[in-house]
């Protein structure tokens, strides 16, 4: 079963409007989880850490159980990562044939193409929205969903697509390589050891989420800002803020043809360059070749604007002394 994802709105794997979690807040019952026992990865960890925030665990009683064994599995409240079954209330396995999939169009990491989940991904389609209403329960619906969507694309599908062979993990120290030092050493079965490291990984997921969803939160917070500044210069070549601000995600959703972007930055005026493609480098317009690498004297003599002070020799940047400086030079470079 193949899913679309798109930069505003995240698949939904097939689940009802109502969260699982409903059936599974009666503080009074402890809870069972389940997945599977021996080595943990990024995807097991990061699912049981969503669960974490998303079931209120640290306040209530659950047992954790980390077995294959089927009786166990039957009597658990919620099984991930084993069992052979996704029905995306209760079970959430991905190794079974016929296990969902969604088409990715384009990620941060130039993830692209048939991508299936993992239960990472099938925990955090049904519980991240959870997560993010116990993080900050004032965002608007909206804006959970577009903190939801930034998530799962620049934590969730990688990881996705690792577990699942789609993505080979970055040589050296990365987050998944980061997990599995947590796993005792191949001569120690100690159970008790092995559940207690498991653990260890998920406070540090934990603090990675958490900090990354304040970053994500912040960036909300941008939206409207860069909207009204926006709506206020009468030029929508060229964005006017009033400090930076994540401003790349509000142009690209909004559909503006937004050129240059201006703001105040150390005492000097910085003119910012976007990209064609939200997640690319190349650029909807640079500034003349001409202007690469110069600076102060010898940029204001060929740009001919006082106050100029900096291009950088890729083109995609330029710093000036004044507001009226930066206008004047994006106004320039764009003829």
């Amino acid at each position: 079963m193949s899913l679309d994802t798109n930069d505003t709105q995240s698949s939904d794997l097939g689940l009802t409007s109502d969260s699982p979690i409903e059936n599974l807040m009666d503080r009074s019952k402890e809870l069972l989880i389940v997945t599977h026992n021996g080595r943990f990865h990024i995807d097991d960890v990061f699912a049981f850490t969503t669960l974490s925030i998303a079931l209120d665990l640290d306040n209530r009683p659950f047992q954790l159980q980390r077995t294959r064994d089927v009786d166990i599995i039957n009597r658990a409240d919620i099984v991930f990562d084993v069992g052979g079954i996704f029905d995306g209330k209760r079970r959430f396995d991905h190794h079974q044939i016929g296990s969902p999939e969604r088409d990715i169009k384009q990620t941060p990491k130039n993830i692209e193409g048939v991508i299936p989940y993992s239960s990472a991904g099938m925990i955090w389609q049904a519980f991240g929205l959870d997560v993010i209403q116990k993080l900050a329960p004032d965002l608007d619906e909206k804006s959970r969903k577009v903190a939801h969507n930034v998530i799962e694309k620049s934590l969730v599908i990688p990881i996705d697509a690792i577990d699942n062979g789609k993505l080979q993990p970055e040589n050296g120290l990365n987050l998944s390589s980061v997990v599995n030092v947590f796993n005792p050493a191949w001569d120690n079965d100690d159970p008790s050891t092995q559940i207690e490291r498991f653990f260890e990984a998920s406070r540090m997921l934990r603090t990675i989420l958490v900090y990354q969803l304040n970053i994500e939160f912040a960036r909300v917070r941008a939206i409207s800002c860069c909207e009204t500044a926006y709506k206020e210069n009468p030029d929508n070549r060229i964005l006017m803020l009033p400090r930076w601000m994540p401003h790349i995600y509000p142009i690209f959703s909004n559909g503006w043809n937004t050129q240059f972007v201006i703001y105040p930055a150390e005492n000097e005026w910085r003119v910012g360059t976007v990209p064609i493609r939200m997640h690319g480098s190349d650029r909807r317009k640079l500034f003349p070749n001409s202007w690469g690498g110069l600076e102060k004297d010898e940029l204001e003599a060929v740009t001919g604007i006082p106050g100029a002070k900096f291009v950088h020799k890729g083109c995609f940047i330029a710093v000036t002394n004044s507001k009226e400086s930066a206008i004047a030079l994006a106004e320039k470079a764009l003829g």
